[in-house]
């Protein structure tokens, strides 16, 4: 999986680009949020806290027949405790740059994205079925049943123009820069949309070193759909994990959210499939209520419930939980 990478061609003709033709480049947006919650969760005390805050800019530059789009944005999070590789109590009670990248779109060629942040396999379809507020793939919580994760650093992505209602991704992300690997995780995604449907087919190969000297590379399959409604939504994903250091398994989720006025209330199931008979089936089930006041405060109550067989809480910190929080925005 050794490559040559092409990154620094590509931003070097970007800046070319830019300063062979004058352009007017628009106002960066400045946006955030504070989030706070009471959280009530199985084997860890009564918290209340900041659980999450973000503040980025945005911003769109048109160069010729592209528009670049960059973005730079910052995260605290008050996490609540987890274990790390070494069984010990862990925080994430920091600040850290969550999105610095800069993708650059054209409907007649396609586009690139460069830099830091949220995953592909997220947008494109682990974003159907994570819905919720205190348990999804955030960094604070990261305690959904799925393998993948929500953002990354050095990832670099091909995006194709469409062809009707299809169009296709590469992308190869490089989290670990000391591994002797070019390329830690390599992905390729099918991508239909049409009307309010998605259907989203992705393949990845994770190296050996990414994984710690395994002795072969992983393969993760991913498959997910989602159709709107007016006020219904429904998302589901599948994902089938192979040659994984932590065993093969199986993994499927389901969501749905009912928006009515300023009220929406979301329900999800997720079950994993232990292929390795000394690992338990794990199940989990989210219900969520949220109302907006306004389009820059709202309120939410959350629950959680794992199946009785998951053994992760004493492992991470998944574990019922029941949360009431509150959003504002800016």
């Amino acid at each position: 999986m050794k490559i040559n990478m092409c990154s620094a061609a590509i931003i070097g003709c970007l800046s070319l680009s830019a300063t062979a033709q004058a352009v007017e480049i628009s106002t960066p947006e400045f946006y955030g949020s504070v989030r706070a919650q009471a959280a009530f969760q199985e084997g860890n005390d009564y918290t209340t806290d900041i659980y999450q805050a973000e503040a980025g800019l945005v911003g769109f530059v048109p160069v010729y027949d592209f528009n670049l789009r960059y973005q730079l944005e910052a995260e605290y999070s008050e996490s609540m405790p987890k274990l790390n590789a070494k069984g010990e109590k862990a925080d994430d009670n920091d600040l850290i740059v969550r999105e610095a990248n800069i993708i650059m779109m054209s409907k007649k060629w396609g586009g690139t994205f460069i830099g830091s942040g949220t995953t592909g396999t997220w947008a494109d379809l682990y974003s159907k079925i994570d819905i919720f507020e205190s348990n999804n793939m955030e960094r604070h919580s990261d305690n959904l049943l799925f393998g993948g994760k929500r953002y990354s650093t050095n990832q670099f992505a091909l995006i194709t123009p469409h062809f009707g209602p299809f169009h296709f991704k590469a992308a190869i992300v490089s989290p670990d820069e000391h591994n002797d690997e070019d390329a830690d995780i390599l992905g390729l995604r099918a991508l239909y949309n049409q009307g309010n449907f998605s259907l989203v087919v992705n393949q990845s190969l994770t190296s050996k070193e990414m994984l710690g000297g395994a002795e072969e590379d992983s393969q993760r399959t991913i498959v997910a759909t989602s159709y709107n409604w007016d006020q219904l939504y429904l998302g589901a994903v599948a994902e089938f994990d192979y040659d994984a250091p932590f065993g093969k398994r199986n993994v499927y989720g389901i969501s749905g959210k009912y928006t009515y006025g300023d009220t929406s209330m979301s329900l999800g199931y997720q079950f994993a499939d232990w292929k390795d008979a000394n690992r338990d089936d794990e199940s989990l089930v989210i219900a969520n209520v949220n109302h907006k006041f306004n389009a820059h405060f709202s309120v939410f109550a959350e629950t959680a419930f794992y199946g009785e067989e998951n053994t992760a809480p004493e492992t991470s910190a998944k574990g019922d939980n029941v949360n009431l929080g509150l959003i504002v925005s800016f």
